[in-house]
């Protein structure tokens, strides 16, 4: 293949990667940790984790596909989108329930709880790698990363468009979280109640979508 269609290939990946993180599951997935902790840096990272976890599991199973020259069974894919859907109706309730249990956060922590926050902190970070990886493995991710995969015959380049495609869709995702993150901080800093109404409507937001994705799945 000559270089101009093998850089156009990688910069269509990197395109479809960078559009297929702004999906309404993925953003409400990220979004559900970055409401609770938005600085920066720490929404940054939630981003970026989320991406590095469904970039490589596409990066994995796409190269598995490609080597052995085979595609997931239908039920597997319905399987996974389930889990996804099982997932974000999870997300969705665990962010309520921190929602109505605030008082109690705030008065555990006033007693120098520390050791609490610490583990919560780690589980809410390796969480968004997690649900990154679920990601990658269901939704439209077959459809947008791995289906043009199987139809390239070169494993290389195969594996660049798989690399590009995850580039675009950490960056994306990167830089959605940075924003939804500035937005809780500034209204949890000058409308403290709005920032409440918008932890909710994303928890009750999240716990719909989910709904949503496992009735799909059954329906298939």
């Amino acid at each position: 293949m000559v270089p101009g269609m093998i850089a156009l290939s990688l910069l269509t990946a990197l395109a479809a990667g960078f559009l297929h993180a702004l999906e309404p599951d993925h953003m409400a997935a990220v979004t559900t940790f970055v409401s609770r902790r938005p600085r920066p840096m720490q929404a940054l990272g939630f981003g970026l984790r989320w991406g590095v976890g469904h970039s490589g599991a596409i990066l994995g199973v796409g190269l598995v596909l490609v080597v052995l020259g085979i595609r997931l069974p239908t039920r597997v894919t319905q399987g996974l989108e389930f889990g996804v859907g099982a997932l974000l109706l999870g997300l969705g309730l665990w962010l309520l329930w921190h929602l109505l249990h605030e008082g109690a956060h705030a008065a555990a922590h006033a007693h120098g709880d520390a050791h609490d926050h610490a583990h919560e902190h780690g589980h809410a970070h390796g969480g968004s790698l997690w649900v990154g990886v679920a990601h990658g493995l269901a939704g439209s991710a077959p459809l947008v990363a791995l289906l043009p995969v199987t139809l390239i015959r070169s494993q290389w380049l195969a594996a660049g468009y798989l690399l590009s495609f995850g580039v675009g869709t950490t960056a994306a995702m990167a830089l959605y979280a940075l924003l939804a993150g500035a937005v809780f901080q500034q209204t949890g800093r000058y409308l403290p109640r709005l920032a409440s109404s918008l932890r909710a409507v994303t928890a009750v937001g999240s716990a719909a979508l989910g709904v949503f994705w496992m009735f799909g799945a059954v329906r298939g």
